[in-house]
């Protein structure tokens, strides 16, 4: 009897200790994929230009989780985005120009969806 309960015991700690083990390696898996994807909306927010940067934007502004993050980095960046604009006493430059139009599309793009 003593041995039919220690394999048992045996066999519940290596089931629970696998389970462990998978579900850190699925949480690191998930932490990578969400920082390459938050790089991807740096990039996109830097070189509004490439066509990978609205899909970049939609993929993760369209995730309920991160959709208050998504708003709020494009809202602050086009906020000061226009601000340096309206300061600028020549004219503003094309690229801060398309990168104020890029992010007021992309900020109409996550709120419709």
């Amino acid at each position: 009897m003593t041995v039919r309960y220690l394999i048992g015991f045996l066999f519940a700690a290596v089931v629970l200790l696998f389970n462990v083990q998978s579900t850190a390696s699925d949480f690191q898996e998930k932490s990578e994929i969400l920082g390459q994807k938050i790089l991807a909306v740096q990039q996109a927010i830097d070189n509004p230009d490439l066509p990978d940067s609205m899909p970049a934007i939609l993929d993760l502004g369209h995730d309920s989780r991160y959709y208050v993050l998504v708003r709020g980095w494009l809202a602050e960046k086009l906020r000061g985005d226009q601000s340096i604009a309206t300061a600028m006493t020549g004219e503003t430059p094309a690229e801060l120009e398309r990168r104020i139009r890029f992010l007021k599309k992309a900020i109409r793009a996550i709120d419709l969806e």
